[in-house]
């Protein structure tokens, strides 16, 4: 049987020490979460106490470990706590103090010599499409198969988790089927957080219908509704496709109360949905236990609509002015900005996805979105970090940090990635941070993200590991063993 540690007489600034296992620590057993196998073969006869009514994908608990003399990049507080010790154990940050020479000999843990690492967060992107995926033609995000779409969308969340983000928020085409199954590890992927279709007016910017199509008397029709998105008119048929969201298990749900860049029936600086409309969507989403309804939206008029409603974030918000983004720092209403997304849509090979009409609506917002993003951050608005990069922009998830980077310090680049994102989804302590009782979504970095966050879009340079709910994926780290691989 492998030994997990080589007996060696190591030498540190934590002084000298003998790595040795114990044999009170996790062996190589079947118990073990690294040796854990599928069960795709069972003896016949099977035997009588054979559980057939658990899911046979679920590991055993995850391995505990702790990473000894590691930097722990503290987002809160902007600023690194160094030398180390953090213990994980399932799924959970169980500690983290100071580092000792008998950290590396503790009883229970496999302990990981982590000197010179900088120990950071999981990201968290707050606009995402998982279902938006590759492989589709430039003019179309709608899919033509529900099954198509949810095998490919197995390889957008394990790219999203190659690249640092261990939570990311769906607002349009997920549903609780994709969480479950990230969740319990039969994709590996993001912690994900979903609120199935967008809920757009007729002519609004989620309607996908042609604008040739007869005009029907019903509020709610067929054709009106796709993965992407749900078409509702009027009180009573906005309160019922919300409520059967809630049913569905929507953590959230997204609206449009402006007109969008990509849409060809609507104008940008158009509102959409009536406040009264909005405020039946925002009491059915409190009511039965929701985060929030966020909205796309570029404008002043159609933020200030939704605020009025009980709107809990803004997703955007390019076009928005210093009254109405103080307004959203008063009320507590989030904003989720996406440089990235118009940057790549503004040239090629991406400027192919939006039509001509568009590129106006586009530069527009373009130019707009540094200055907006600059001065929600100076009066106090929660920013968190969002992308919006679907189908095969993907890939440049990252670059996000890249643009922010020109407008913003980095702590508080990585704070909206991080600490301000988690606010977001109603997970503060939980997720964005690395305290006893939250998750361990951790990232082993080879710099310090806090001096120049642009490393993070730089991962076969910098980025030398990753762990989401304790169990790692990636390992450039001696010691640090993959238990579940993205390839």
């Amino acid at each position: 049987m492998d030994r997990m540690f080589h007996i060696d007489d190591v030498v540190s600034s934590l002084g000298a020490f003998e790595m040795v296992e114990h044999d009170a620590a996790p062996t190589r057993s079947s118990s073990s979460a690294y040796d854990w196998k599928p069960p795709h073969w069972v003896p016949n006869p099977v035997p009588e106490n054979y559980d057939i009514s658990t899911p046979p994908w679920l590991r055993p608990e995850q391995h505990p470990m702790s990473f000894v003399g590691i930097n722990v990049v503290d987002v809160e507080n902007g600023k690194v706590l160094e030398n180390m010790t953090v213990k994980i154990k399932a799924g959970k940050v169980v500690s983290l103090g100071k580092s000792s020479a008998t950290d590396m000999q503790e009883a229970g843990y496999t302990s990981i010599k982590a000197e010179g690492l900088y120990l950071c967060p999981g990201l968290i992107d707050c606009h995402t499409h998982v279902t938006a995926v590759p492989g589709q033609t430039a003019s179309s995000l709608i899919p033509s198969s529900e099954t198509d779409t949810a095998l490919k969308t197995t390889w957008v969340l394990k790219g999203m988790l190659s690249r640092g983000f261990t939570t990311v928020r769906d607002v349009g085409g997920a549903n609780r089927h994709f969480k479950n199954a990230t969740e319990q590890w039969l994709i590996p992927g993001p912690r994900l957080f979903q609120g199935g279709p967008v809920m757009s007016q007729t002519g609004g910017h989620g309607d996908t219908s042609s604008p040739d199509d007869p005009a029907t008397c019903c509020p709610i029709t067929p054709a009106g509704h796709s993965a992407l998105g749900a078409t509702v008119d009027g009180v009573d048929a906005c309160l019922k496709v919300a409520r059967k969201l809630m049913m569905a298990g929507a953590d959230h749900i997204k609206i449009c109360s402006s007109g969008g860049v990509a849409s060809l029936t609507d104008k940008l600086e158009s509102s959409q949905f009536t406040v009264p409309e909005i405020k039946a969507i925002c009491d059915t989403v409190r009511m039965m236990g929701g985060t929030l309804v966020t909205s796309h939206c570029f404008t002043s008029e159609g933020a200030r609509n939704a605020i009025e409603a009980g709107i809990g974030g803004i997703e955007h918000g390019n076009l928005i002015d210093e009254d109405t983004l103080r307004l959203m720092a008063k009320k507590g209403v989030h904003l989720t900005p996406t440089l990235i997304v118009c940057d790549l849509l503004s040239r090629p090979p991406y400027n192919v996805i939006i039509p001509p009409s568009s590129r106006e609506k586009l530069k527009l917002v373009q130019d707009m979105g540094f200055v907006t993003l600059k001065k929600a951050h100076e009066v106090g608005v929660n920013v968190a970090y969002g992308t919006d990069a679907f189908s095969s922009m993907q890939p440049l998830q990252l670059s996000e940090f890249d643009l922010r980077a020109k407008v913003l310090p980095s702590p508080v680049i990585l704070k909206q990635a991080t600490v301000n994102g988690a606010k977001v989804l109603g997970m503060s302590g939980k997720i964005g941070c690395i305290t006893p009782g939250a998750f361990a979504d951790l990232l082993f970095l080879s710099c310090n993200p806090l001096e120049d966050v642009t490393i993070l879009n730089q991962p076969d340079k910098y980025l030398r590991g990753i762990v989401k709910d304790g169990r790692c994926v990636h390992s450039k780290v001696d010691g640090l063993r993959v238990e579940i691989p993205l390839v």
